[in-house]
């Protein structure tokens, strides 16, 4: 039996982004579980992507992918090109949103159907995509975020995130477990003070380094800078280091080389970029990563498979994953099972 939705959240959000950790993490069967447990419950429903998905077979790896199925009266969003049989859908509106794929359509399904995404890359464009939506009578819109999309977790554009890991990042569980708290720590750092807010605000450089009372800023072009860079900018004295833009090894780096590591405040954690190692180091140094709009994870999905291989057994894997995380709620949405 489908686990309810009121399972996941007490309340429905008006938005809710699947993003997956890497391909064939089961995003698409995550996002097809959310779809029928919130239409079960009469909930209407939009749907769009950042970027393009619902192929049947994967561009890069060629593999037979599962598609997405939209529910009836479901208002989809996606490229004009991928509609395959108009036929299907009632026409509600053509936007002046471009895709490689031609303008964006809003499209109404007349039945149990299936759907290629193809949507707009840029978050500006996503929220003018949401309010179109919204209009057209959605209670809550699903946004399937691209392949390691980070981006689509930006809580500017959503209300909600669900995340995707699976056995493709790797099949050893323990290595596994590493790699999705380190996601999960990263997407979830807490807000930020005040202080450091109105900071962040009011500058318009992209680092401000804040040491003895003082702060200095550094209209830098990209905060992406290299760890030399990085240690001619960070000052002995810094306590607070303030970055508009995405947080790298090339920091990472420069942090560690640091007797005292600042606090450092970034717009939300779909901003970091660092990998797991320098991650778990600048973890054992106790740093301190605060966002200027933190994250709402709502749960994490598993998929103990990967193509081509028998994969890891469920039950452990959710069992391990279930207690590295919690208290997120981490469901396979397969077996139909919840930590």
């Amino acid at each position: 039996m489908m686990l309810n939705w009121n399972e996941f959240l007490i309340e429905t959000p008006r938005v809710l982004t699947i993003i997956g950790m890497a391909k064939n993490v089961g995003k698409t069967v995550t996002l097809n579980y959310m779809q029928k447990a919130l239409y079960a419950q009469g909930i209407a429903l939009g749907l769009t992507s950042i970027g393009r998905d619902g192929e049947s077979f994967d561009a890069l790896t060629h593999l037979a992918k599962p598609s997405i199925v939209v529910q009836p009266q479901t208002i989809v969003a996606t490229a004009e090109k991928v509609i395959i049989d108009p036929n299907l859908w009632d026409y509600l509106q053509q936007t002046d949103i471009c895709t490689p794929l031609g303008n964006v359509v809003i499209l109404k399904a007349k039945s149990v159907n299936q759907v290629v995404l193809a949507g707009p890359s840029k978050n500006e464009d996503v929220r003018q995509l949401l309010q179109c939506l919204t209009r057209w009578g959605t209670r809550c819109t699903l946004i399937d975020g691209a392949f390691d999309r980070q981006s689509s977790a930006d809580p500017l554009v959503s209300s909600q995130v669900v995340l995707a890991t699976g056995a493709t990042l790797s099949r050893d569980v323990e290595e596994l477990l590493h790699i999705t708290t380190c996601r999960v720590e990263q997407l979830t750092i807490p807000k930020s003070n005040d202080d450091y807010l109105k900071l962040y605000h009011h500058s318009k450089a992209k680092v401000l380094v804040i040491g003895h009372n003082q702060c200095q800023e550094h209209f830098v072009s990209t905060s992406l800078l290299s760890i030399t860079q990085w240690l001619t900018i960070l000052e002995d004295d810094c306590s607070v280091l303030i970055i508009k833009g995405a947080m790298g090894d090339g920091l990472a780096q420069a942090l560690l080389k640091k007797q005292r590591i600042p606090i450092v405040v970034v717009q939300d954690g779909s901003k970091i970029f660092i990998t797991v190692g320098l991650w778990r180091q600048l973890r054992a140094r106790n740093i301190q990563v605060q966002a200027v709009q933190p994250i709402s994870l709502l749960g994490v999905t598993i998929n103990p498979t990967y193509p081509g291989g028998k994969g890891i057994d469920p039950g452990v894997l959710l069992q391990k994953m279930g207690a590295a995380l919690a208290p997120i709620p981490v469901m396979d949405v397969v077996q139909e099972r919840k930590f």
